[in-house]
């Protein structure tokens, strides 16, 4: 089964947004299953770059090697997305941040923005297109619906 298709089951199964997912998992791999080891102290496993006490908060139970499995990957990932989601309001500027920051980080150089925006904005261009406005960050302060 395509990686694409895995990523939009695991998607509608955590109900977020399948191009969002997407393009975060673009971002993080190019949509290779890889384990990263030198990813701030803990590995960052799968297509998705979830790491293991990530995992564990989504309450995963599994192994390294059961979170390298492509859809239990995307499906962690997907959980974790969800949870920034709610966790800032349905700000997709802000969850991304945080999705691959641990939490929303302001950027001391230039205020109102993430401290990761370069991050971001490669998720942004990783976005099909009519998606793309949800993640400017130029609406960071206002929660933008699926």
């Amino acid at each position: 089964m395509p990686i694409e298709t895995i990523i939009a089951l695991a998607a509608k199964a955590a109900n977020v947004s399948t191009g969002l997912l997407l393009a975060i998992c673009m971002q993080e791999t190019g949509l290779r299953n890889v384990t990263v080891h030198h990813d701030g102290g803990s590995p960052s496993i799968g297509i998705c770059q979830v790491k293991m006490g990530t995992a564990k908060m989504m309450k995963f139970g599994g192994s390294e090697k059961d979170l390298s499995d492509n859809f239990m990957n995307a499906y962690i990932a997907a959980k974790y997305l969800k949870y920034q989601k709610q966790r800032y309001d349905n700000n997709w500027c802000k969850a991304v941040a945080a999705y691959n920051a641990g939490s929303y980080l302001e950027s001391q150089i230039k205020p109102g923005y993430p401290k990761n925006l370069k991050y971001v904005h490669g998720v942004q261009n990783k976005i099909a297109k009519h998606l793309q406005n949800k993640l400017d960050c130029n609406y960071n302060e206002i929660a933008i619906a699926d």
